[in-house]
């Protein structure tokens, strides 16, 4: 319980840091390569960086390493870590930079097991279709079983 309210405190706190941060007016695609894709208020709420370190390459690089077939989950949140730190040496603040840093990482150890998995398997076959199964004769109409 006490921790997820420090969760919680360590993200408002990543947000209201990077809230004033002149980053969020560059642009890199959407200008919010940082959160969770098809979320675009988190987008927006998620540090793209902090205090003059930039994290979208981080982020950029962190989605295109989960695409890779096979690769390990844990290796690919790790690189995002240790390039977030390296890119907390160029900011004004580097403590500062390196507790978002580290909230990142948990953010993404907690809550990214559906987008590696969405990565890793993408829906190219479409769901099955129901075919019908006549379990009893006293039905009218068939019964659809969906496979599952």
């Amino acid at each position: 319980m006490i921790l997820k309210y420090v969760v919680w405190w360590m993200f408002c706190f990543a947000c209201i840091c990077s809230a004033s941060s002149e980053l969020q007016a560059q642009s890199c695609g959407n200008g919010y390569p940082c959160g969770p894709d098809g979320a675009p208020l988190l987008q927006m709420l998620t540090p793209q960086g902090f205090m003059g370190a930039d994290f979208r390459g981080s982020c950029s690089q962190h989605d295109r390493c989960y695409q890779i077939p096979g690769i390990n989950r844990r290796y690919c949140d790790l690189q995002l870590r240790n390039e977030l730190h390296r890119r907390c040496d160029n900011s004004a603040f580097p403590l500062g930079c390196r507790m978002i840093a580290n909230t990142m990482y948990l953010q993404v150890r907690l809550f990214g097991r559906r987008p590696y998995l969405n990565s890793q398997y993408p829906a190219t076959n479409p769901p099955p279709t129901p075919y019908p199964v006549h379990s009893y004769p006293a039905y009218s109409q068939p019964v659809v079983y969906y496979g599952y």
